[in-house]
């Protein structure tokens, strides 16, 4: 839980940040993992045979041009 105080939090398990924090470093953070879920993602993606990709929905130019993305494109 966020306290504008900057007291503890007991479920972050350390301080929270005051009213002076960086109001954009949840949103950079937020991307990293974004980007980090993609490419995990998409590595797995790459693993799997076409009868896995047809139960996720996916015929093989689609599991193929998923794959073929950068990680920074959503």
């Amino acid at each position: 839980m966020t306290s504008m105080s900057g007291t503890h939090d007991k479920r972050s398990g350390g301080m929270t940040a005051g009213p002076t924090a960086n109001p954009t470093a949840g949103s950079w953070l937020d991307r990293l993992t974004s980007w980090r879920e993609r490419r995990a993602l998409r590595r797995a993606l790459a693993r799997m045979d076409a009868h896995l990709w047809a139960d996720l929905g996916f015929d093989e130019a689609a599991a193929r041009e998923e794959m073929d993305k950068p990680f920074w494109k959503g």
